[in-house]
């Protein structure tokens, strides 16, 4: 085997690598966590519906059993969930009436726009209420909160919203496809009331927390992740989507120019990697600011990342011009390029599809994809026109990420 300069240099910068991924996929930072059947000890000036058994709701809405239950962060208002085992959710929201409109939403990544939400308002008798669904296509301005649309089904128990003693309960039922392990929930409340059009006024405070069903426990707190998902997506394109990429047509189609072409696919190939690596990293941080449960994106992410750690360990340990292994060595890492390259993209449309990417960030994206399509279908065309020209021309020739020959 051939160790690449000083071996004992290499063994330890590889290490190094090695410990710092670990320290960025393994450590969590910390969070808000209450737990199922909270009872704060602080002393609250208002009712508190998690320490309450409250009878004005009519069943199923009062008297959950093994309900997970949180107090809001903002006047008093404390919301329960139960889940059964037919996937259907119990929801009950609670707190200070003050001719307010309430909401709870359901969010596919915790962000606001493209959720659905349940939104309910006294009536102006004052006895009698109205809940609604409504499609949220923004951050909730008159025009963005679409009345009766939205993506969610409830059961044939009605909801229901009720006033007593200055107190505003809402309670209603939905039905998923399947059961829930960890979903991200939304809250608002503004004053006054929809006009007669249903629109609703912008809303004067907000919340969101996730609801870990599996766990019994509430995450807590409003998270704007918009800035740190856009760096995981521009960080995610550049590394995989760009320069990874770009950096393999070099090492098929110019290795005429030797060594130089050894030492340009190597570099890019590096720096793509960090880049990649850095996607990963604010990747994680930003699952557990939304608590988003993107299964398969996550999966691909870090399957791509493992792959492409197997292409260092290439880089720093490959065998020498002489071994019997050489040819078995070359194509594990063709091959292992190739899948990367191919499940990059894949993974970054899904990202974007599944997260609401920027529509600037899909068309940069798809004119870098493209054009590196063009590119690599023209020099495979050359390639071919080649090997026609000169039957003795090898396309694989000389052997993938090899130098100038060494001896062992």
């Amino acid at each position: 085997m051939v160790i690449m300069g000083n071996s004992n240099y290499w063994i330890l910068r590889f290490s190094d690598v090695f410990i710092y991924m670990m320290m960025i996929l393994l450590l969590e930072p910390k969070k808000s966590l209450v737990n199922a059947g909270r009872n704060d000890a602080t002393t609250i000036l208002v009712p508190n519906f998690c320490t309450t058994n409250s009878n004005v709701l009519l069943p199923p809405y009062h008297d959950i059993p093994k309900s997970i239950c949180s107090t809001l962060d903002w006047h008093g208002y404390s919301i329960s969930f139960y889940q059964d085992n037919n996937a259907v959710v119990t929801v009950v929201l609670t707190g200070i009436h003050e001719n307010n409109w309430i909401s709870v939403g359901v969010s596919r990544d915790g962000m606001m726009v493209g959720s659905s939400a349940v939104v309910g308002w006294m009536n102006n008798d004052g006895k009698s209420g109205t809940v609604k669904q409504y499609f949220l296509s923004g951050r909730m301005t008159s025009e963005e909160g679409i009345p009766d649309r939205g993506d969610l089904k409830f059961t044939n128990v009605t909801p229901t919203i009720v006033l007593k003693d200055k107190m505003i309960y809402m309670g209603f039922q939905l039905q998923f496809p399947q059961r829930l392990n960890r979903q991200p929930f939304l809250f608002a409340c503004g004053f006054g009331k929809p006009a007669e059009n249903n629109i609703l006024p912008k809303h004067k405070y907000r919340s969101s927390l996730a609801v870990d069903f599996s766990r019994g426990a509430i995450y807590l707190g409003f998270v704007d992740s918009t800035s740190v998902k856009l760096t995981h997506g521009i960080l995610a394109i550049t590394g995989w989507g760009i320069i990874i990429p770009f950096g393999v047509p070099i090492a098929r189609h110019f290795r005429q120019y030797e060594p130089l072409w050894y030492y340009l696919h190597s570099s890019i190939q590096f720096v793509g990697f960090f880049v990649g690596l850095a996607a990963v990293a604010v990747g994680r941080t930003l699952y557990d600011l939304i608590h988003a449960d993107f299964n398969y994106h996550r999966v691909l992410g870090f399957t791509i990342l493992a792959l492409s750690v197997l292409q260092i360990c290439q880089f720093i340990v490959r065998p020498s011009s002489s071994s019997k292994t050489q040819d078995y060595w070359n194509k594990i890492h063709h091959w292992v390029g190739r899948l990367v390259i191919v499940l990059a993209p894949v993974n970054i449309f899904l990202g974007l599809y599944k997260g609401n990417g920027a529509r600037g960030l899909m068309i940069t994206f798809l004119c870098f994809f493209f054009t590196f399509l063009f590119i690599s279908i023209y020099l495979e065309i050359r390639l071919l026109l080649q090997k026609k020209r000169d039957p003795n021309t090898k396309l694989t020739e000389p052997p993938l990420f090899q130098v100038p020959p060494r001896n062992s």
